[in-house]
């Protein structure tokens, strides 16, 4: 079998806005504004000049929310483009953009094979007898809430290597809606050697019995909980039938987090100059794109009277923008917020015989006690198998240092009820 090449993507959302975002320079919105778009046209040059066989798309081209025409039009632009290069692309729909959300005029190229409602399939290089086929299948409209699975299982064809593309929630994850939902068991009953995913929007990569499953995520993070590198898949089929793939990030704008701990801090300068620091290094770690981020305080110290003020909190923001903002690439403040407490001296509070000592010794003695670790788990599941509740937190129990931390702050949130704000711990 010769060697095939295909460039895996998918959740495009063109012409999605930045979520969350407080009003900004008109530079930088401009540069938001086409973030989606931009990464969109690395996702094409990446695929000319590696010269790959096809470009394969697993739904969310655009954003239903307004349906943008702009959207649709520069989508297959991009399609065109790939045909001049020789280049294939397979499509397949998702819940953003079902099949009925489309504006009828738009026309997609002949070298584009776009996945209906039911199960087909096509070669991945046409005209080549050995090779790949790819299976897919499109959303009708926004709602599909039933397994496909097993209507690829009644078109899949025996001796052929094969590659499906669906934009699914495979194993209940939590931080999705449950569309066309199945399971590892499903995708592993089928001979597909390579699953090419959608939907969510983090990294994922889950190995088969016979093949790999791929969520290459989004291609640009648009909001404050998609930080980090956002890109594509670039997959080899080898000569023996191997598959070899890598993540290429194409996002033009990154997001990132900023954590401090003012337990650290004794002055303002110190401080200050620690958060300079960490954005040099999230400007570092975003490979020369422009950085969008957050600064979020925390702990307990003596600066906790200064940094609880939103007065300061707003000037800090606009200090590192008049910075930074204005650089290429730009490193933009979005808000700097602080969940901090007062300074306490917990050694003294440990000795005291009354009720505060008696609560931090019983924290102290439940560290590391696995019969309050088992008792802790189990009244936590009932919270996190809650049916409404599912879907805002994890979609596992926290254990070792999750669970510590959770005791760490039940014991400040309990320290600060008995203590109270500015009242002498004495």
């Amino acid at each position: 079998m010769p060697t095939y090449r295909f460039v895996h993507a998918a959740d495009l959302h063109l012409d999605s806005p930045f979520k969350g975002l407080k009003r900004v320079a008109p530079r930088i919105a401009e540069v938001l504004r086409k973030s989606t778009f931009d990464a969109f046209d690395a996702v094409i040059d990446l695929c000319i000049i590696e010269e790959v066989d096809a470009l394969l798309v697993a739904g969310d081209v655009f954003d239903s929310a307004d349906r943008s025409l702009a959207a649709q039009l520069r989508f297959v632009d991009g399609l065109r483009k790939l045909e001049t290069a020789g280049i294939q692309s397979f499509v397949c729909h998702g819940n953003h953009d079902p099949l009925d959300a489309w504006q009828s005029q738009v026309s997609f190229p002949d070298s584009c094979y776009r996945f209906g409602s039911t199960v087909t399939s096509s070669e991945l290089r046409p005209g080549d007898p050995k090779s790949p086929l790819v299976y897919g299948y499109s959303y009708p409209t926004r709602e599909v809430r039933e397994n496909v699975i097993p209507e690829f299982e009644k078109v899949i064809q025996a001796g052929r290597f094969s590659i499906g593309l669906l934009h699914a929630n495979v194993g209940a994850d939590t931080g999705h809606e449950s569309y066309a939902p199945c399971t590892l068991e499903d995708l592993n009953r089928l001979p597909i050697r390579y699953w090419a995913l959608g939907h969510v929007h983090t990294r994922q990569e889950i190995n088969l019995t016979n093949g790999l499953a791929v969520y290459p995520g989004n291609t640009q993070g648009r909001h404050a909980n998609e930080t980090g590198e956002r890109g594509v898949y670039l997959v080899t089929i080898s000569e023996n039938g191997e598959i070899g793939g890598s993540f290429r990030p194409v996002d033009i704008v990154r997001w990132d987090q900023i954590d401090l701990d003012i337990a650290d801090f004794d002055g303002i300068d110190s401080f200050e100059r620690e958060i300079d620091r960490q954005i040099d290094a999230a400007l570092e770690r975003s490979d020369g794109r422009n950085l969008v981020y957050r600064v979020h305080l925390s702990g307990r110290g003596p600066l906790h009277s200064l940094v609880k003020q939103e007065e300061y909190l707003g000037e800090l923001a606009t200090m590192l923008n008049d910075d930074r903002s204005g650089r290429d690439p730009f490193a933009y403040c979005d808000r700097v917020s602080a969940n901090t407490r007062q300074e306490i001296n917990r050694e003294d509070l440990l000795e005291r015989e009354d009720f505060t000592g008696d609560l931090l010794r019983f924290f102290d003695d439940s560290r590391g006690n696995e019969g309050v670790t088992r008792e802790l788990q189990e009244s936590l599941n009932q919270l996190y198998q809650h049916r409404r509740l599912r879907k805002f937190i994890s979609n596992r129990l926290p254990q070792g240092d999750e669970l510590a931390a959770l005791m760490d702050e039940a014991e400040s949130l309990c320290l600060d009820l008995l203590i109270g704000e500015g009242i002498d711990e004495n």
